[in-house]
């Protein structure tokens, strides 16, 4: 159980750290300081030729500003995957659990593939 619920916070961490990375712009985006092919500081968005400095000090060109922001889009898409399917998870094993509790509460009643009244044992003892 604690396994999909780590899935769960794993795809809330990947999907808001791809959000924040701006992957969900159409437009390429500097999260810090964007200056122009003459040194001067630009405005987002971000256009060919500039460059995007970020706060760890890296500079990155134009195209590798908008590869960093597609991975994050990607980022998001399969953050929320996982976050699908962990979520789901714990609703699968509920129902399985549940399903193995009726059957585990009616052992004189086996599984046919009739329907229900037609063909099936009644039950020894008081009704």
């Amino acid at each position: 159980m604690s396994a999909t619920w780590a899935l769960v916070l794993r795809g809330l961490f990947q999907a808001g750290q791809g959000v924040t990375s701006h992957g969900t712009s159409s437009e390429v985006e500097c999260s810090w300081i964007s200056t122009g092919p003459d040194g001067e500081d630009h405005p987002s968005p971000m256009e060919p030729g500039d460059l995007c400095h970020t706060r760890n000090g890296d500079e990155r060109t134009y195209g590798e500003q908008r590869a960093f922001q597609r991975a994050a889009g990607e980022d998001v898409v399969i953050g929320a995957w996982v976050l699908g399917v962990g979520l789901t998870g714990p609703g699968g094993l509920s129902v399985e659990r549940r399903l193995r509790k009726a059957w585990a509460r009616r052992p004189y009643e086996a599984r046919t593939r009739y329907p229900r009244g037609a063909r099936t044992r009644r039950p020894r003892g008081r009704v």
